[in-house]
Formats: structure tokens, C-alpha cells, sequence
């Protein structure tokens, strides 16, 4: 289970994929509630920090597809 993002930078417009939860999936011992992997993650370019719960990161998300 996993989601794959498609990014366009908005520093240097290159756009690439950006895949998490490749087979891991973190769960909250108390409630046993699970979440994807929403770590921060760079542009393969020029190294631009996304992170997933910015308004950047929504302003420069193309698709998002989820897979099991």
C-alpha cells in the first residue's frame, strides 16, 4: 500500500514522482490508527524541501495515485 505523488517545482519546474509507504505502514499503538509516510522529501534537481502537509507541497502537486 502506498500513494505516488507527481510533483512539478516550483523553483526549477522539473517534474518527477515521488512514491511513499513502500511497505510500511505506521500504526498508532493506543487507537491502532494507520498513516502513510508523510516525511519531507527534495526535488532530484535542485533540492527543493517538500513537505507533504504544505501549502507548496499542494500548490505543486499534479496527481496523486494510491496503490495497494
Amino acid at each position: 500500500m502506498g500513494v505516488v505523488y507527481k510533483i512539478c517545482c516550483e523553483r526549477c519546474g522539473t517534474q518527477f514522482e515521488h512514491q511513499s509507504g513502500i511497505g510500511v505502514i505506521f500504526s498508532c499503538v493506543g487507537c491502532g490508527e494507520s498513516s502513510d509516510d508523510l516525511s519531507p522529501f527534495f526535488c532530484p534537481v535542485c533540492s527543493k524541501r517538500y513537505d507533504p502537509k504544505s501549502d507548496s507541497f499542494s500548490d505543486s502537486l499534479m496527481e496523486v495515485c494510491h496503490w495497494d
